[in-house]
């Protein structure tokens, strides 16, 4: 090993702060798509609101299970190469004065199961596949594409350059949690959502 120690400039070092979180609707939540706050209510979602101030583990441990293999009297360890499945990941927000990137995340959960009526896609966002003889096909397969997104997170130099990104494939989201009002608490209004995903797919920019 050489004995020069390399000088490294502060400033090459990463910071918590520095990421972008870009969240995508599925495509049929972008149906009820309004570009204005002013147009806004119960029946639409406005995508320009989903600028999250974000803030927690984002980013999930990876996990290849080992296993324990006798072998000559002794004991190896080897990898299975199985993956082990991911945690769901929580991401805390800051909620904004309209509630809007509250709402859209609620319309979301809704259009999964519509808390009324407990159906799926109560307002028929969903063009299904026709057949030959022009019936609606219903399958487990256009169910799962049509709520399910991509959620990416790109992480940044000091600069605030993109020099990584996450992308969770086929997200989900599984929860949205509560709000807090307080008079003793003048604080900004926080919650939180969970979402649910296959893969995660890293990538050097």
């Amino acid at each position: 090993m050489s004995d020069i120690i390399a000088q490294q400039s502060i400033l090459n070092k990463s910071r918590k702060d520095k990421f972008i979180l870009v969240l995508n609707l599925p495509d049929p939540l972008k149906k009820i798509n309004t570009f204005s706050t002013v147009d806004r209510n119960t029946n639409n979602v406005v995508l320009d609101s989903l600028q999250y101030s974000v803030y927690g583990t984002i980013v999930p441990s990876t996990t290849i299970l080992g296993a324990s293999l006798p072998y000559s009297g002794q004991t190896l360890n080897v990898t299975t190469g199985k993956r082990e499945k991911y945690d769901d990941i929580t991401v805390n927000f800051t909620v904004d004065n309209g509630f809007n990137n509250w709402w859209v995340l609620w319309k979301w959960l809704n259009f999964i199961n519509d808390a009324q009526n407990s159906t799926f896609d109560k307002g028929d966002l969903v063009q299904y596949p026709t057949g030959t003889n022009g019936e609606i096909v219903y399958t487990s397969l256009t169910n799962l594409q049509q709520y399910q997104t991509d959620i990416t997170v790109f992480g940044l130099d000091e600069y605030n350059n993109r020099k990584i990104q996450w992308t969770y494939n086929k997200a989900f989201i599984t929860k949205l949690n509560g709000i807090n009002y307080s008079y003793r608490d003048a604080d900004q209004m926080e919650s939180s959502f969970t979402f649910s995903f296959s893969q995660v797919i890293a990538e050097l920019l």
